[in-house]
């Protein structure tokens, strides 16, 4: 079940209901995301309270596939909520809920209280018991359209919202105001969007493209004494900002005693500071920082474990709570080389 996805950080939190376990899993531009039928779609579709079936990770600890599971019961109006007993009555069904039932509003965690007769509700159950409820009255729908420039780069949407532009991309957003922003390839603009629960709003990229190619100047500040900045596989002098075309671009810092750093700098602004801190190697693990679970190893090595419902960190204390624990170590370095989006003004 995904219970939270953070597409600044790239993870995904997911709960397993067989064991009562929440796990992180870290993916990439390489992770394939699909939808219920098998079609590839993007991280944007993989909302909070959807059960999903994931795949291994690769050797560098970046989930490799996962799919939406076919098992919700989408657009439900007729329903009737009691506490004593704990019970949802969709129809003339009846599903039984309880205080790890997850209940979501837009990327929010409510409480079954929180729903109000007239929402419209997205029901994930498992036999009679209800896993997850979705309030989706609140959301409404945006559409791009000529999308081609931009498709393989990633919209932002607010200072959350980032994913993949593909084909005449659709998704499902809570409703609000925010600011558009794409670019690739010295193209790119920003625009602002109103979403309106229940209704779609479209944007035409052709109108904010702008002239290209766009530049940006970007500051970087490091706080190793001569490191050596790569932008593109070529060595730069940072000592002044570096003008960027819009679009990704692949950083990497190197300096004596420290791990390599590796980012995809994502420019989309006229301006920008990025911040590097540099790792000392003597505090790591002894894994390389390429280093990870093997591509044939189990799904359920993950960065983090935690007990559903404590609201913390706390370990487990269960036989997975060793590899857990192993595989957050792990992580800590494979931060090292995830992804940065980065639209700082």
């Amino acid at each position: 079940l995904v219970v939270a996805v953070d597409q600044i950080e790239e993870t995904l939190r997911l709960y397993r209901y067989e064991n009562g376990m929440e796990y992180r899993y870290y993916y990439g531009t390489g992770t394939r995301f699909l939808d219920k039928y098998g079609n590839r779609t993007t991280v944007a579709s993989f909302v909070q309270g959807l059960l999903v079936t994931i795949g291994n990770v690769n050797r560098e600890g970046i989930l490799c596939d996962a799919q939406i599971s076919d098992n919700a019961y989408d657009d439900v109006k007729r329903f009737s909520i009691s506490s004593d007993p704990a019970m949802l009555q969709i129809g003339d069904s009846k599903y039984h809920y309880d205080e790890n039932t997850y209940v979501f509003s837009g990327d929010e965690r409510v409480s079954m209280e929180d729903i109000a007769q007239g929402d419209t509700l997205s029901v994930v159950g498992v036999d009679k018991q209800i896993v997850s409820v979705r309030i989706t009255t609140a959301q409404g729908t945006l559409a791009l359209k000529n999308t081609t420039l931009f498709e393989g780069s990633f919209l932002q949407l607010g200072s959350k919202i980032f994913t993949e532009v593909t084909k005449d991309l659709s998704m499902q957003v809570p409703e609000g105001t925010y600011e558009l922003t794409v670019a690739n390839n010295g193209w790119g603009g920003s625009t602002q969007v109103t979403i309106t629960r229940g209704q779609t709003t479209t944007v035409d990229l052709d109108k904010i493209k702008g002239k290209g190619p766009k530049t940006g100047k970007v500051r970087f500040v490091i706080d190793v004494a001569k490191a050596v900045l790569l932008i593109d596989d070529k060595e730069v002098d940072y000592s002044d900002p570096i003008k960027l075309t819009y679009g990704q671009h692949t950083i990497a810092v190197y300096a004596d005693g420290y791990d390599v750093w590796r980012r995809n700098l994502y420019v989309n602004s006229k301006k920008s500071t990025v911040i590097i801190n540099l790792e000392d190697e003597t505090e790591s693990t002894q894994t390389e920082t390429t280093g990870g679970t093997d591509s044939s190893q189990s799904s359920s090595d993950s960065s983090e474990s935690t007990q559903s419902g404590t609201g913390n960190s706390q370990s487990s204390q269960s036989s997975e709570s060793s590899a857990s624990s192993e595989s957050t170590k792990r992580q800590e370095e494979l931060d090292l080389i995830k992804d940065l989006l980065s639209s700082m003004t």
